[in-house]
């Protein structure tokens, strides 16, 4: 009887470590960088248009939704409008007049952007909005942490944008024709759920 007891106990040692193995193996096969609805309670959406004026130009940022669901299409867009006194008046930026360079909050990663090409130049016509739509173009370098790279495979493989609570904050900067420089910044934000 007693070493049917000791033979228990040494199965339930076993079992045990089983189980342990078992659960780290599952944590450690389960990416960090998964995010479920819970996890985005405790951020506010604060705004989805945000604008800024410098001298003769006003830049918006702009958000359709302050909420989507994962896959869907997420839309961004950048508008600069001249306001000044001239017909119209030539920008010369890099290969984008607006930049979307943003942050998923709760991983903490940052989603670069990639400069193609410089010395571009794009005419305003006084009044009317040039506006720039967000494409994806996430840059990241290969031997960073694991977790991140995985997050920007997924980020830049599937349509729309992984769970998350992302910040924008997009930039234009372009000179004029007498080399004065214009940067103007504005921050939107918004949620991706399942």
């Amino acid at each position: 009887m007693q070493e049917l007891a000791q033979g228990g106990i040494h199965i339930y040692k076993y079992y045990i470590a089983f189980t342990a193995i078992l659960v780290l193996f599952i944590s450690g096969c389960s990416s960090s960088s998964q995010i479920s609805n819970s996890d985005l309670e405790e951020y506010d959406v604060e705004k989805k248009i945000d604008e800024s004026i410098q001298g003769d130009f006003v830049f918006r940022l702009v958000s359709d939704k302050k909420e989507y669901e994962a896959g869907d299409d997420v839309k961004l867009y950048g508008e600069i409008t001249y306001v000044g006194d001239k017909d119209k008046v030539n920008i010369h930026h890099s290969s984008s007049a607006i930049l979307f360079p943003m942050e998923e909050k709760v991983r903490g990663f940052d989603i670069g952007f990639v400069v193609k090409e410089i010395g571009l130049s794009t005419m305003l016509k006084q009044g009317e909005p040039y506006r720039e739509e967000y494409r994806k173009s996430g840059k990241y370098v290969e031997d960073a942490p694991i977790d991140y790279v995985k997050f920007m495979e997924e980020f830049s493989g599937i349509d729309g944008f992984p769970p998350g609570y992302y910040v924008v904050n997009g930039e234009t900067d372009f000179y004029l024709e007498g080399q004065e420089r214009i940067n103007m910044k504005a921050t939107i934000d918004f949620k991706v759920v399942e």
